[in-house]
């Protein structure tokens, strides 16, 4: 067997079990050689043990490959080589909130949650690793939960960085409500903040749902909604309210609907619990140093 087909198990030994195989010395040899080949230009992965790797197996995608480490956990390693300039760049140019410049997915902690989203994590999850797949169809993600605070636009973020750093794809983020004010009668600002909205390759619109009902509303939203649509750009979009219950032109939630997957996201203002737990920490801080 050669060595990208020994990778696709484990050496036969470490704590997980399942895809394994009792390989010689030099099998394991060929093996590690393969993978470390494949492995060296994804970050820290190119620094792995010896003991990570034949705990660990990769096998090849269409786009790129999948690494599965000892515990089961996979990541998706893209074809397309990003350098760390270029995620940089769009990261900074994004327009996404200060607070979640730095967030990946890393940091949304689907464990605070007390009732059960593996199901929703899932679908995150096979949205990043096959982005390319679902850019080529348009197909975006409705975020939304009925309560404020219950991590959607941190995990939209999230999923912009996550996204950014993997793939060479112009991302934005942008509150429409914002969005709305770019587009009033004398708007000050420059009209290609408005354009990269209509032409980045991931956008989010954040809070959808929250704006007036007015005829011009659904008027400058529809257009960039078309637009997207229409050019096949994918839109994550986070909201409180169910997509067929939007106060907004039936063209617009129409076309929503058809490009979107949907992620509900527990009903729980778990922002709130932990601003509380920050809080009590810096408290507890200071009590500590008196």
């Amino acid at each position: 067997m050669t060595g990208e087909e020994l990778a696709r198990y484990r050496v036969m030994g470490g704590r997980t079990h399942w895809f394994e195989m009792s390989m010689d010395a030099a099998q394991i040899s060929e093996r590690r050689v393969y993978m470390r080949n494949v492995l060296q230009n994804h970050g820290d992965m190119s620094f792995l043990s010896a003991d990570a790797l034949d705990g660990s197996r990769l096998y090849r995608m269409v786009n790129g490959y999948i690494y599965e480490n000892a515990d089961g956990y996979e990541f998706f390693l893209s074809d397309n080589k990003v350098t760390q300039e270029e995620t940089e760049f769009r990261r900074i140019r994004s327009m996404m909130p200060f607070e979640f410049l730095d967030c990946t997915g890393k940091d949304f902690n689907w464990g605070i949650y007390k009732t059960d989203a593996e199901q929703q994590k899932g679908l995150v999850a096979s949205y990043i690793m096959n982005f390319e797949k679902f850019k080529e169809n348009g197909m975006g993600l409705y975020i939304y939960s009925g309560v404020k605070g219950s991590g959607k636009t941190l995990l939209s973020c999230c999923l912009l960085n996550e996204i950014g750093k993997r793939y060479a794809v112009g991302t934005k983020f942008c509150n429409v409500l914002d969005f709305l004010d770019m587009t009033k009668k004398g708007y000050s600002g420059d009209d290609r903040e408005v354009t990269a909205l209509f032409d980045a390759s991931l956008l989010v619109l954040d809070d959808i749902g929250v704006q007036m009902s007015k005829e011009w509303v659904d008027t400058v939203l529809y257009r960039l909604v078309n637009s997207r649509y229409t050019n096949r750009l994918p839109t994550i979009y986070t909201s409180n309210i169910p997509v067929e219950k939007l106060k907004v032109d039936d063209r617009i939630s129409d076309r929503i609907e058809s490009t979107t997957y949907f992620v509900r996201l527990p009903d729980e203002p778990v922002r709130q619990q932990e601003r509380r737990k920050e809080k009590e920490k810096l408290m507890e801080e200071i009590k500590n140093s008196l």
